[in-house]
């Protein structure tokens, strides 16, 4: 555990010094996500992510601490169960962002390992991103996510976990080619009835081949609940 906090320490430390010269921009990412279980353990899931802009060193204005509302996103998927470890999913995506909003389509594969009391899940997707007056966005992800329980060998309620999470993501959009990666830290706990809290650090770099380096770092507060 002291290991985790010194490694989010200094993210924060190197984000906040990567954010004097360069675009970044940081606030609060409520998400709630709702999972139905079905009686052939196919599920249905939707979700709704909100984030919020408290410091953004790209005001004109000179006044970076400011409150923006950045974007609502709600999302919903059909995922079917092949087996224990392995599922594949299709949804749709829906973004409001001030007069950009978006629509998407996904397509996911998912894989889980358990090697003792480690929990490996990998995520692979692919989406199509539709918004008018532009090109298509083509986008291929991996998310590579390790869980840790604090408690015995396995999450029971009532107890906490860790998760690590690393997602690199490419798009192809009009012949340009950008890559984005996100780096999330998350602390939950599980209560019963499937509630899940989570705390999360969620830091995002993109644009490593087009112009203009930007650094984003999200504190995320997440609520799931499956029934």
């Amino acid at each position: 555990m002291k290991s985790l906090i010194i490694v989010v320490v200094f993210l924060l430390f190197s984000t906040l010094c990567l954010g004097q010269s360069q675009e970044f921009y940081t606030g609060f990412f409520p998400e709630a996500s709702f999972t139905k279980k079905l009686k052939n353990e196919d599920r249905i899931n939707f979700k709704i992510e909100n984030q919020n802009i408290f410091f953004d060193n790209r005001n004109p204005e000179g006044t970076n601490i400011k409150y923006t509302h950045y974007r609502t996103d709600l999302m919903a998927f059909y995922d079917w169960r092949l087996n224990a470890t392995k599922s594949v999913a299709l949804g749709i995506f829906h973004r409001f962002q001030d007069e950009s909003n978006r629509n998407r389509i996904i397509q996911q594969f998912a894989l889980v390992q358990r090697q003792r009391n480690l929990r490996i899940s990998h995520r692979f997707r692919a989406d199509q991103t539709f918004t008018s007056d532009e090109k298509v966005e083509l986008r291929f992800r991996y998310r590579l996510a390790l869980e840790l329980p604090l408690n015995g060998t396995s999450v029971d309620p009532g107890e906490h976990y860790l998760v690590l999470s690393n997602e690199p993501i490419f798009s192809l959009q009009a012949k340009e080619f950008e890559i984005e990666n996100r780096l999330i830290f998350t602390v939950g706990k599980l209560y019963k009835n499937s509630q899940k809290l989570e705390w999360s650090f969620d830091h995002r770099t993109d644009r490593f081949i087009q112009e203009g380096f930007r650094t984003r770092l999200w504190l995320r507060l997440g609520y799931f609940y499956s029934f």
